[in-house]
């Protein structure tokens, strides 16, 4: 950095106007040399973003979504370690906009996908019936996983050969191992915890059958994201010249997860476990059958299969469509909807 101006203390920050200042200064510390600020040019060749797409952001018109919010912290200079106060500043920003933008809105920074939920939400379901306990709950929590501090037990969908996807992947499997691995000062990954984990359990009886679960440790993300166990299931596989593809049989990944979590609650005190629209992703499985063949499998298991204390299962929606292909889905099974909680 080549300029000695103090850093912006990111616990200031309220108001999309608080971010744009907070931007400038920023870019007024990476600037180069010859520069007032770091570019927006500049800024597009760090982030890969199409310049009159971060212009809108760091003027403050508009709220980048939270992927790409991060990318341009680190474009800028803000380490790693020093995520977690602007990560919380952006919830703050999120949660007290008077009107959100239309989350589902394509955007080139997500390479084509719908944009990530601002904000984050829980909308609960209760199983109606005698058969069923009145702490019996299947769960929509929206939004960005790595603000998920709710769940016990985080599922990963995993391809066959059980090898976690690169950190720089668009992926729940990135993320995961991303987020779970330890830095250094700089951010730079020095144990790849998650991952070896995997590795050395999986160690020569690779490729998995489909629907095979593996549990490891969380990693760093036990104390970030309160994470006791990650559930790896193999919800899809690889196909040559055909890239990843959803496993035929998603109800029965659904069925092994459960069955897994419910060993862990006996043993460890698990009571949630959160469950990503498996095989929906980069394997391209449709959303709307997929979701309803993963609530279908949930309801089978507290019906027939539920024998611990496992209570709240939580689906991932992270994009609007999700999110309301998962109400939909729930709100015409047997459950009875509580009032969402933020």
């Amino acid at each position: 950095m080549t300029h000695a101006e103090r850093p912006p203390d990111p616990s200031r920050l309220h108001t999309l106007d608080d971010l744009a200042q907070a931007f400038t200064r920023l870019r007024r510390r990476e600037a180069r040399k010859g520069q007032v600020q770091l570019s927006v040019r500049d800024l597009s060749a760090r982030t890969n973003k199409a310049p009159s797409t971060l212009d809108a952001y760091l003027r403050g018109t508009r709220l980048p979504p939270a992927d790409v919010y991060e990318d341009l912290l680190r474009a800028l200079g803000v380490r790693v370690a020093d995520l977690r106060p602007w990560l919380d500043a952006w919830e703050r920003i999120a949660d007290g906009r008077p009107a959100r933008q239309p989350p589902s809105r394509v955007t080139a920074q997500s390479g084509g996908k719908p944009a990530l939920l601002h904000l984050s939400q829980t909308f609960l379901y209760r199983l109606t019936g005698e058969q069923y306990r009145a702490d019996t709950f299947v769960g929509v929590i929206t939004g960005d996983i790595r603000r998920v501090r709710v769940a016990d037990v985080w599922v990963n969908s995993e391809n066959t050969d059980m090898r976690m996807s690169r950190f720089e992947e668009y992926s729940i499997s990135a993320i995961i191992r991303f987020e779970g691995a330890k830095h250094d000062d700089a951010g730079q990954v020095v144990e790849d915890s998650i991952a070896e984990e995997l590795a050395r359990k999986v160690s020569g009886r690779v490729p998995v059958a489909p629907g095979s679960v593996v549990t490891t440790g969380p990693g760093d993300l036990a104390g970030r994201n309160r994470v006791r166990h990650v559930i790896h299931v193999a919800a899809v596989r690889g196909e040559p010249g055909e890239g990843y593809r959803q496993v035929p049989d998603i109800g029965r990944c659904v069925s092994n997860v459960l069955v897994e979590a419910e060993r862990l609650a006996a043993v460890d005190s698990v009571r949630s476990v959160l469950i990503p629209l498996l095989g929906t992703g980069v394997a391209g499985g449709r959303l709307e059958p997929t979701v309803r063949t993963m609530v279908e499998s949930i309801v089978d298991h507290f019906t027939y299969h539920h024998e611990g204390d496992l209570r709240v299962v939580y689906l991932l929606a992270s994009t609007e469509p999700e999110r309301e292909v998962c109400r939909a889905v729930l709100g015409a099974g047997p459950f009875a909807a509580s009032s969402p909680s933020h």
